[in-house]
């Protein structure tokens, strides 16, 4: 995820490789070229300005899922290709917007969503307080009891009487920093129609940094069994165990 946009995009039966040479196919096209920066890779070269970062997860429940924000002036290349021989769901948002599509045989057709759309929105979504915090500190919030508002004004007093209670914007600042993409305006109006959305898996987990980190401990503990790993890592590698089966595709230009 970047500060301007989400995206998701789901690939009904279908296999990674053929995914991932499809995206670097299009992306190539447009004048990027592949980079490893994880354990053992090339690293990131100094002359690229322009990333797209994309991790591809192994083939579950019949989908195939890749997770990353797209650069909106390759998408319609990119869905062409990736839908020609298949039904690919692409949900996404940017601060202002968002989107729930479906494309096969290489161009978008909403028939072919309306079979995976739910007669009523749900209301678990729409029903969460509004928080600044990120959706899973907020949802540990409101599991044990607490507003996340209330949570949200800790997080300031504590942010105070680390930085001193003359710097009055503290709590606002503290908010900012812990503040979720999905708190958009466009990130609220996709969990309204995510709601609608029957899919055998959630859109909205596992989040990009986590499949990052998992896939990173991974790399490295493949090439060295013994390394440490921070928290973070860890804690991403137990959710995800099988990170190891991630396929990157990291271009750039």
């Amino acid at each position: 995820m970047t500060d301007q946009r989400w995206d998701h995009l789901c690939l009904q039966q279908a296999a990674v490789q053929p995914v991932a040479e499809a995206l670097r196919a299009v992306l190539t096209q447009h004048g990027y070229a592949a980079y490893d920066p994880f354990p053992g890779g090339s690293g990131t070269p100094p002359r690229y300005k322009q990333f797209v970062r994309l991790l591809i997860m192994p083939t579950a429940v019949g989908w195939v899922r890749v997770f990353g924000a797209q650069d909106a002036a390759t998408l319609p290349d990119l869905l062409a290709a990736l839908s020609a021989d298949r039904l690919l769901i692409h949900a996404w948002f940017t601060a202002t917007t968002c989107g729930l599509d479906a494309y096969q045989g290489g161009s978008a057709n909403a028939e072919h969503l309306a079979p995976y759309l739910t007669a009523s929105a749900a209301t678990q979504a729409t029903t969460r307080t509004a928080s600044t915090l990120p959706p899973d500190l907020a949802d540990l919030a409101q599991s044990h009891g607490v507003n996340p508002k209330q949570a949200e004004k800790m997080v300031g007093r504590l942010a105070r009487g680390i930085f001193g209670k003359q710097t009055a914007s503290v709590q606002q600042e503290a908010g900012n920093l812990f503040k979720s993409p999905w708190e958009s305006s466009g990130g609220q109006q996709l969990i309204v129609l995510l709601a609608r959305l029957a899919l055998p898996f959630t859109l909205r987990d596992p989040d990009f940094e986590t499949l990052r980190e998992a896939y990173q401990a991974a790399r490295m503990l493949a090439r060295r069994p013994t390394a440490t790993l921070l928290d973070s890592e860890r804690s991403a590698l137990r959710a995800l165990p099988n990170a190891g089966n991630i396929l990157p595709v990291y271009v750039g230009k």
